[in-house]
């Protein structure tokens, strides 16, 4: 696995827990399968652009906050 997609899956995970979101309720607020989310975090599945900036937004992060 790439570093930054560690990095990445990692920060979401990080995140979703900082915010007290379970995987579903994360899947909710950027509209998709709770399974994608699941496989976002760890690592299997990487987002397209629109889904990053939907997650960020759901985080209420900035997209830099994912891949440092």
């Amino acid at each position: 696995m790439d570093i930054w997609f560690k990095i990445f899956s990692d920060n979401v995970k990080k995140y979703r827990i900082a915010k007290k979101l379970n995987k579903t309720a994360l899947a909710t607020l950027v509209g998709c399968d709770v399974s994608y989310t699941g496989k976002i975090e760890r690592g299997e599945k990487y987002p397209n652009l629109s889904m990053i900036f939907k997650i960020v937004k759901a985080l209420e992060i900035e997209p830099k906050d994912l891949f440092q």
